[in-house]
């Protein structure tokens, strides 16, 4: 864009902000200074600087704000920084003075989501809230409330305060599940014992990487120069996504796949890697439970029956069945032709039975992958010397059997032994609280465990349908649900059927447009906090540089209010450094140390995810089998079953709609987190689009700037199309995260199925059409 174009997108304080922000970290930018540079220079005199964590899901930059006359006139490099802040980092400077930030609560003055409000005083605010929560406990039961508070903020304040409010008060209904990665957590923590722990230090270390449908170049932009520097070293970058994303831009080879058909491609790689000798057998023998039997009734067979892990395998040298940890014990891998195989199979022969019908040709005809690189793929993973597969954050694992395609990715490297040390492993977003553990801020009491929960998916179904009782409180903090969460049609009734709905946020999100009370809250560098969560490698002071505007308050305050009005504020009576202090308690940094250091890189520089194939499980090993899938009706080990909703699924809706839709994370915001900003929007757009393949887009009669619209029965979703090669036939490509006042999420036609194992997201599990708009 131009730049007079770009100048006046923004207001004076955020033009000098950015323009000397995205020079600053130049080293030659003041060797010959411009008249400009001289003016801007003069501008920041006399400026205070602070720091502070940028806390939504990438959590990457560490931020430093200069305060001029009460305000932030720029937002640039922080403390501890890999690379320079993203777009988002540095477009704080706007979103701390924008005119459009809610100053002070707001109560409904029309019906819902005609955005007509009228002003009112914090008592009278927080009184009718306290009213409505002891209306819906005193006739509904606690069972009446929802409060959320989701991953827009993972400071650990803000984190903190609204369930320690709703602990004191009884509890409430809760959502189960995540948006995100549910899935990773159905797969990788029963089997590894934990997850997120990451690879991320030793990515340049190794030789292949395959990032499987996810895009770290936009999600994770803060360290993919690493992801570069392993290819300057001659290693090999694979992506595999239905959609030519900015890493596979980046990549040695790009392997567009039937969306949902992942977990087929893992089973058929995993096949061509037994089938061809080129597991790791030793490595399956002693970190994982393959060798371990199975009876002809599925179940695990123990040593002992009140040892839930002393697993049987037979004993290679002596034929003698024992446990599976037993001094100098040497596990066969297989029973097949043995005397054993009347009775017993190993987890490792269940495990490639579901292997046994995905040929390189059966991979073809069901994932669009062709049979050679069906056998490329997992020959050149499976004889790297040191390979990575980038699992976290897919969009492959949001369909209904998620887990499976995770786990069966997960088996990928227990069975050629790529995990646990330098340069292998499987996930590169994990933080630093895997390693560090902040004290609890408060002591939370136990609620009702009877209390009803709600798969998060299908929220709205429960609400409009009672399920298991009536909603007439939702309070949502720190989240969108009108951006993010499925089928936002049905969402939206919901929202108009509960009696008393409260947002709290700074700007006037989807979600706030349909609530009846909207709160206004500070944000990053408005107030201190706390950082040390699951995306960065460090542990973050935010400090408070300036006051919030007009009356918005932070999460704290705002609870402690409702606290005290419900009679249960005594927990809450101190201000943040108390609450930072407390946190830190147990750890070895304190809090004057932190105000030095802002922000520091916890993690040791030579950890490895599972070193030495040591698993967090209670046997020490990759537990490949589990027993808690077989008592939910499914297999215990990874199966491919073909999607309900997908081309040639059993729900036969590839008759009415027949374009697959996946959704896509842009490097504009995070969710809907940055999308108020105008800074933001003029140096990017301001309005969603799709991707659809030219033959797609042919047989529609639509080309390239087209305003479409996605439909299907669930809803409409209005953009404009970009018409390429550059994703499969049949497939289009949504985006994530634009408000109603932007033209409505792409949300409006995903699938808010419920997956049964981890209840996964299943928005990748979609069919759409799209016509033109009229």
């Amino acid at each position: 864009m131009s730049r007079r174009a770009f100048m006046q997108g923004v207001g004076s304080v955020g033009s000098l902000a950015i323009l000397s922000g995205l020079s600053a970290c130049n080293s030659n930018s003041n060797k010959h200074p411009s008249e400009e540079q001289k003016a801007l220079n003069d501008f920041f005199k006399g400026t205070h600087e602070y720091y502070a964590a940028c806390p939504p899901e990438c959590q990457h930059h560490n931020l430093k704000a200069l305060v001029k006359d009460g305000k932030v006139v720029k937002v640039d490099c922080g403390a501890e920084n890999e690379s320079f802040p993203c777009m988002m980092g540095r477009s704080r400077v706007e979103w701390l003075n924008s005119d459009e930030r809610l100053t002070r609560p707001l109560i409904r003055n029309g019906e819902k989501g005609e955005n007509k409000w009228r002003e009112i005083e914090w008592d009278e605010a927080l009184d009718l809230v306290a009213n409505k929560l002891t209306d819906a406990i005193d006739t509904v039961g606690n069972a009446g409330i929802v409060c959320d508070y989701h991953a827009g903020n993972f400071n650990a304040i803000a984190g903190s305060a609204a369930p320690a409010f709703m602990s004191r008060i009884g509890g409430g209904t809760t959502l189960t599940g995540t948006l995100c990665c549910a899935a990773m957590n159905g797969a990788t923590t029963p089997v590894f014992g934990k997850r997120y722990f990451d690879t991320r230090n030793t990515i340049d270390e190794a030789d292949y990487i395959i990032v499987w449908g996810n895009n770290p170049a936009v999600t994770m932009n803060g360290y993919f120069p690493r992801f570069l520097r392993m290819k300057q070293k001659g290693g090999r970058l694979v992506t595999i996504d239905p959609v030519y994303t900015a890493t596979a831009e980046k990549s040695d080879d790009w392997v567009p796949i039937k969306p949902t058909t992942d977990t087929a491609l893992a089973l058929g790689m995993l096949k061509v890697i037994v089938d061809e000798g080129l597991e790791n057998r030793d490595f399956l023998k002693r970190h994982s439970t393959a060798p371990c039997l199975v009876d002809d009734t599925g179940a695990l067979v123990l040593i002992d029956s009140q040892d839930p892990q002393s697993y049987a395998v037979i004993d290679s040298a002596t034929g003698i069945i024992m446990r599976h940890d037993a001094d100098g014990v040497d596990p066969i891998l297989s029973t097949e032709g043995t005397d054993f195989a009347e009775w017993y199979s190993t987890v490792y022969d269940i495990t490639i039975r579901e292997c046994a019908l995905w040929t390189p040709q059966a991979v073809e005809d069901e994932t669009g992958v062709p049979a050679a690189k069906v056998i490329e793929l997992a020959r050149d993973y499976a004889t790297a010397e040191k390979a990575m597969i980038i699992q976290n954050m897919g969009g492959f694992m949001r369909i209904f059997y998620g887990t499976y395609a995770v786990a069966s990715q997960n088996n990928l490297a227990v069975f050629t032994g790529h995990i646990g040390a330098p340069g292998t492993g499987l996930c590169d977003a994990g933080g630093i609280n895997n390693l560090v553990k902040l004290s609890p801020l408060f002591e939370n009491p136990e609620v009702d465990s009877n209390l009803p929960k709600i798969p998060r998916v299908q929220f709205a179904q429960h609400v409009l349908n009672d399920d298991p009782n009536e909603i007439k409180v939702f309070i949502s903090s720190r989240e969108s649900p009108m951006t993010q969460f499925p089928n936002t049609g049905l969402l939206k009734k919901a929202l108009k059927k509960i009696p008393f709905v409260v947002v709290i946020d700074s700007f006037m999100t989807s979600t706030a447009l349909y609530a009846d009370l909207v709160l206004p809250c500070a944000v990053v560098f408005e107030t201190e906090d706390i950082l040390c969560n699951g995306r960065s490698h460090c542990i973050q002071l935010s400090q408070k540089a300036v006051d919030p505007p007009g009356e918005a308050h932070d999460d704290l305050w705002i609870f402690s209010q409702l606290a005290k009005r419900m009679g249960v504020g005594e927990d809450f009576d101190h201000n943040n450094e108390y609450f930072v202090r407390k946190a830190l308690e147990g750890t070895e940094y304190s809090y004057e140390w932190l105000q030095r250091k802002h922000s520091v890189n916890a993690y040791p520089k030579d950890f490895i995810p599972y070193a030495d194939g040591e698993f967090y499980t209670k046997t020490n090993k990759a537990e490949i089998y589990q027993p808690s899938w077989m008592k939910k009706g499914l297999k215990p080990v990874p199966s491919y079953y073909r999607a309900a909703e997908s081309v040639g699924g059993s729900s036969g809706l590839d008759k009415k709609y027949p374009l697959a839709v996946v959704q896509r994370k842009l490097n504009r915001s995070v969710h809907s987190t940055f999308s108020p900003l105008h800074l933001i929007a003029n140096a990017t757009r301001d309005h969603a689009c799709i991707l659809m393949n030219t033959q797609d887009a042919a047989q529609r009669d639509i080309v390239s700037g087209n305003r479409v619209v996605v439909f299907n029965d669930r809803g409409e979703h209005h953009a404009e199309a970009i018409v390429t090669d550059l994703i499969m036939q049949g497939v289009i490509c949504a985006e994530n995260g634009w408000r109603e006042q932007d033209g409505g999420s792409s949300s409006y036609v995903t699938n808010d199925a419920s997956g049964p194992i981890a209840g996964e997201h299943c928005c990748n599990e979609t069919l759409a059409d799209v016509r033109k708009e009229y």
